[in-house]
């Protein structure tokens, strides 16, 4: 289980691919999604974000703009 999703994390996603972290709380989660909406304007690529409140996962998907 993970403290926090890191911009690292978000870098190594693949385009076209997707991680599944499991993280500590909701809290974690929200700022987990909103570090991957802040990193896309950065690295030029766009992430979608799916989350399971009941599990504290978050799944980030990496696509092309």
């Amino acid at each position: 289980m993970a403290n926090r999703v890191t911009r690292e994390d978000l870098k190594s996603i693949p385009l076209g691919c997707s991680k599944t972290f499991a993280l500590e709380n909701a809290k974690a989660c929200d700022s987990a999604k909103t570090t991957a909406y802040q990193m896309q304007n950065i690295l030029g690529c766009k992430f979608s974000v799916a989350t399971d409140y009941s599990k504290n996962e978050i799944q980030i998907t990496r696509e092309a703009l």
